[in-house]
């Protein structure tokens, strides 16, 4: 597995990383999560992608038990910060307030002293930019946080964000974490040249596109997946999309390649990725994605994906970022 590094920081990642999104503590029981763990690990993943609100602080836990069992400073663990932990109208969003109590609770389920990546889970127009920025950079400062990022941010909205991190003398955002797969590929057109500009990794997730991508929604939604009771699935299962998938399969089977591994190791490969974030409801299903590191996407494979799920016209990038800010 290669490792990448985070530019500004002495931390580098995996160039596939495994997150708790439905799965630690939620939809997979515990025992089932900490094999799945150890697995990734024993592979050479690196980087473990958490959230607050990921089964309500569950997935931290388990996560946390896991850190125990293993050498956890081998591993880059991130978590984020936004979305409502309780009916509290002031236990959400990216006031001082809400980051500082957050992370606090956020390590105590993890059992650590501090965490390697600390994302903004989206941004808030509700707070003022410089006090968001402040109390990031305030973390990282007093420790607590080795390095921040966010998740699904504006181009704009970065840049003003490391203006503010200047004029303030506090650490800038280093890490931006998108939706990225062969579908959703808006980033390309500004925030990818953004964080190159500003010298920052992207971690993305979504390289499956809520598994449409490996074909399985082709003839319906399967008993059991996440598609039977995810709404999120429902935007990739349109009549034209499908037809793309179709391509898509036939293309990975006359190259003996798994859908999967090729949509993962699309996503490894593209400028300015430094890593994708996979789930696993299995062993067999995270082996399945761990195989996208012996997969090569050379010039000819490109251009085929290419031509089935074209590069973003200028238009619609815009609608895409406002469906994405009112989403998790």
């Amino acid at each position: 597995m290669q490792t990448r590094p985070i530019p500004g920081t002495d931390l580098a990642v995996s160039s596939l990383s495994l997150g708790g999104w439905l799965t630690f503590g939620g939809s997979l029981d515990d025992a089932t999560s900490l094999r799945i763990l150890r697995t990734a690990v024993d592979r050479g993943v690196t980087f473990l992608d958490l959230a607050d609100v990921y089964a309500h602080g569950a997935a931290e836990r388990v996560v946390g038990q896991f850190l125990r069992e293993v050498d956890g400073d081998q591993l880059v663990v991130s978590s984020k910060v936004f979305w409502p932990m309780s009916d509290d109208p002031g236990d959400r969003g990216l006031s001082r307030r809400h980051i500082h109590a957050s992370i606090d609770n956020t390590l105590q389920r993890l059992g650590r002293d501090h965490l390697d990546l600390y994302f903004c889970h989206r941004e808030d127009p509700g707070v003022p930019l410089a006090e968001t920025v402040q109390a990031m950079g305030d973390l990282v400062a007093a420790g607590k946080v080795r390095a921040w990022g966010t998740s699904c941010w504006q181009a704009a909205t970065l840049q003003q964000a490391w203006a503010l991190a200047d004029q303030l003398g506090v650490a800038p955002p280093r890490v931006e974490q998108p939706q990225y797969n062969l579908f959703d590929r808006w980033i390309e057109q500004e925030v990818v040249p953004m964080c190159a500009q500003l010298d920052m990794a992207i971690v993305v997730w979504s390289p499956l596109a809520s598994g449409a991508l490996t074909g399985k929604y082709l003839n319906g939604k399967p008993a059991g997946s996440r598609g039977a009771t995810s709404r999120w699935v429902d935007d990739y299962l349109t009549p034209p999309r499908m037809r793309a998938v179709e391509q898509f399969v036939a293309l990975c089977a006359e190259r003996s390649l798994a859908p999967a591994a090729v949509a993962l190791a699309w996503a490894m490969a593209q400028p300015g990725i430094t890593s994708v974030i996979t789930g696993a409801t299995s062993e067999a299903q995270l082996q399945a994605n761990l195989a996208a590191a012996e997969v090569v996407v050379d010039d000819a494979l490109r251009a085929q994906l290419d031509a089935i799920f074209p590069p973003p016209r200028r238009s619609g990038w815009k609608r895409v970022i406002k469906r994405l800010l009112g989403r998790d």
